[in-house]
């Protein structure tokens, strides 16, 4: 298996090869940080470390510049990741553009990744194309109620397809949130579907998220003599995380494990948000 990771902006996403299918799951986005004072600029600094079940870990990083407009968001950056001997970049560009009142709020977003990586194969190494786009639709009703759809594009070396997914998530208190999803790939060979529930607390001084996601992704065993694909495994994910402001600076920190058949990654994701020019308008 070749796990590799995609992150959109302010947001911490996986992706994993199997070496005859993929499985694309949204991990738990980092946990928003108490609020600090506005800016038009920031600057989100990340760092990851990971280990794999029976192959060396890895890490990477990624630098991703935000600028705030009076009713949206637009975000240029790049991101560097290794594990178990293969490697991979990439830059993104993502936007999103807010409107309506405090009855109903629409927000739509989108996103693309785009790099190239390199895998070991026998006797040598392979370049593989990394290619991820996203659109999605948010709505807000009431201050309370949020649905969500969102469609999303996987390329990435031998694997594609697209993974659309339906979000409905309730604000209980001002400082309790809870969030449901179902994701299932429509074109391609990403065989995968997904359930995923999340639980937010916004604290005074700290937020927390805990989520977890189950499902089946693409399955890894081909017949060569019929072509016909084995059963498609099991995946779990959980996912926790805590974050905390500082003066003009927020620091997010996140653990997610991942299983799917017998592979087992367990990442450690620190986020640092630089907020930086004049107060937004």
């Amino acid at each position: 298996m070749r796990p590799l990771r995609c992150s959109p902006l302010a947001a911490l996403a996986a992706a994993c090869l199997a070496p005859h299918g993929a499985c694309a799951v949204e991990s738990g986005a980092a946990p928003p940080a108490a609020p600090s004072a506005p800016s038009n600029n920031s600057l989100v600094i990340s760092a990851d470390g990971s280990t794999l079940t029976g192959a060396s870990g890895g890490g990477g990083g990624s630098l991703t510049w935000l600028h705030d407009f009076s009713s949206g968001v637009l975000g240029i950056g790049g991101e560097y990741q290794r594990l178990a001997g293969a490697h991979w970049e990439f830059g993104s560009l993502a936007g999103s553009m807010s409107t309506g009142n405090a009855s109903a709020k629409w927000t739509f977003s989108a996103d693309g990744h785009f790099g190239t990586g390199q895998i070991p194969v026998y006797q040598g190494t392979r370049r593989f194309n990394y290619d991820v786009e996203g659109a999605d639709v948010t709505g807000t009703f009431g201050g309370k109620l949020t649905l969500q759809v969102e469609g999303r594009q996987y390329d990435i070396d031998t694997t594609h397809g697209a993974l659309p997914k339906a979000a409905l998530g309730f604000l209980w208190t001002p400082h309790f949130q809870t969030t449901v999803s179902y994701s299932r790939s429509v074109t391609g060979n990403l065989r995968t579907e997904l359930e995923t529930a999340r639980i937010d607390y916004y604290g005074h001084t700290l937020n927390w998220l805990l989520g977890g996601s189950t499902g089946h992704v693409a399955p890894t065993i081909v017949n060569v003599y019929t072509g016909a694909l084995g059963p498609a495994p099991q995946l779990r994910e959980g996912y926790v995380g805590v974050s905390k402001a500082f003066g003009r600076t927020d620091w997010s920190i996140m653990g997610d494990y991942l299983k799917v058949a017998s592979e087992r990654r367990i990442t450690l994701t620190i986020v640092c948000t630089l907020h930086g020019g004049s107060p937004a308008a």
